[in-house]
């Protein structure tokens, strides 16, 4: 045992202070092997110099009873080591760093729950490449508050039966708020236009400037006549990512992994789908107001969007930093608009570029492999098409052979179409030897 070795290291330490060659401290500790380091710290602990240890534990566990408060808060989701930092400041006004964090975190045994790869990463796509709709946005997501909104749909589950529903959200991509949902047991075009619908009843003064991207995948409720004509009369611009590849709208299916990881397990109890809603729509209005991001400068959404619109920090303090020594509000809004005009556009227009010369095709090269596909499915069919024909011949022997089968059955008398009520005794006859050709429909 380490304690063992602490101890019989310093008797022996004492014993040689008392020689008058005798060896010296650190010699002393490397015969019974233990370190310099790790020798003072054990007596510091034992002596508890100035009760400094006991303070430190106490700490401690007053940082552990806060995190455990959080998961009650957050109603069991355990969250990341960042994440625990920003609630641990924002509920309780502790400032502890990360590392620490993640010690504690490894001490009460907590894993923070990630969501699932997603399974449609890096598939091939299944649309022609010069026939996809527009991708005008080219994952520039954060151009700014109310600029770019994401939206899409996602499933979840209830009940013993793990009955489906749907869920569309509309999120603005710079603030990560919820601008509007809906919860519908369908996946039609009214679930979306519900959630666009209360979106704009929140939010419509705030989306009214030139130049608002809506973003989303190519699904049919999206591509749909109505939809598309509503964004149009609106004044937004449609933009759309291409088909199978959900990088290009990376943020939404983040969030929704993240929704699923949260809540996907309290929404699977619901016993019937009106309190599955209830949770959905509980959990999406405290995104918005409760849940304190480290990303968003320790804010939630809501208060972020009123900070990226105003310039001015809603605390006090920013982990101890105090707002008034903070950039005034005029002086930010100034650096962000020549930022943007400047270093931020050249990026923009840097990756923009970067982008479109990664999607440059060349046309003939095009051509001759759709060519190849189509020669590739050409012989599929007809190669179907004869199996096909050789398949309904073999069918209309069989029919032919059960037909005459019948009429062998009629012929019979009464004792022998008696014996045929036992199947076993089919096997006695060639008229009825067809009964094999038909093991492979059975």
């Amino acid at each position: 045992m380490k304690e063992d070795r602490f101890t019989m290291a310093e008797s022996f330490i004492e014993k040689q202070k008392r020689l008058e060659n005798g060896f010296n401290v650190t010699q002393c500790l490397r015969m019974f092997g233990v370190s310099d380091s790790g020798y003072y710290a054990w007596r510091a602990r034992r002596e508890d110099r100035g009760g400094k240890q006991a303070a430190r534990t106490a700490e401690r566990n007053n940082i552990k009873e806060k995190m455990r408060q959080i998961l009650v808060a957050r109603d069991g989701v355990i969250p990341g080591k960042r994440t625990f930092r920003t609630e641990l400041f924002r509920r309780f006004g502790l400032m502890v760093n990360l590392k620490r964090i993640a010690a504690i975190m490894k001490e009460m045994n907590l894993v923070a729950q990630r969501p699932h790869k997603d399974a449609y990463k890096h598939r091939a796509t299944h649309n022609h490449v010069c026939a996809s709709p527009g991708n005008i946005l080219n994952r520039d997501f954060f151009i700014g508050p109310r600029k770019v909104v994401l939206t899409d749909i996602t499933y979840l589950y209830y009940g013993k039966a793990r009955s489906v529903f749907y869920l569309c959200v509309f999120r603005d991509a710079f603030t990560r708020e919820n601008l509007g949902w809906s919860v519908r047991m369908d996946m039609s075009t009214a679930l979306v236009c519900s959630a666009y619908d209360r979106m704009m009843e929140a939010h419509k003064d705030e989306l009214c400037s030139s130049s608002v991207f809506i973003h989303h995948d190519q699904g049919s409720q999206y591509l749909s006549t109505s939809f598309t004509q509503i964004l149009e009369d609106d004044g937004f611009i449609q933009s759309v990512s291409a088909r199978g590849n959900s990088q290009d709208n990376a943020p939404m299916e983040s969030f929704f992994g993240r929704l699923k990881t949260d809540i996907l397990d309290l929404v699977a109890r619901c016993r019937v789908f009106s309190d599955a809603k209830q949770i959905v729509d509980g959990y999406l209005e405290a995104y918005n107001t409760k849940h304190y991001q480290y990303d968003l400068a320790a804010l939630t959404p809501a208060e972020f969007y009123q900070y990226a619109t105003t310039g001015i920090y809603p605390l006090e303090s920013y982990f101890g930093v105090p707002s008034s020594v903070m950039m005034a509000a005029d002086d930010l809004k100034k650096v962000r608009r020549s930022y943007a005009d400047g270093e931020a556009a050249k990026r923009r227009e840097a990756a923009a570029e970067k982008r479109k010369a990664e999607r440059r095709i060349d046309p003939e090269g095009i051509i001759r492999r759709d060519q190849k596909k189509l020669r590739e499915m050409i012989v599929t069919w007809e190669a179907a098409e004869e199996q096909a024909h050789t398949q309904a011949e073999h069918l209309q022997g069989t029919l032919d052979r059960a037909m005459k089968a019948l009429e062998f059955v009629k012929g019979l008398a009464e004792e022998g179409r008696k014996e045929l009520e036992e199947p076993l005794a089919w096997r006695k006859y060639e008229e009825l030897s067809y009964v094999y050709a038909m093991n492979e429909m059975f």
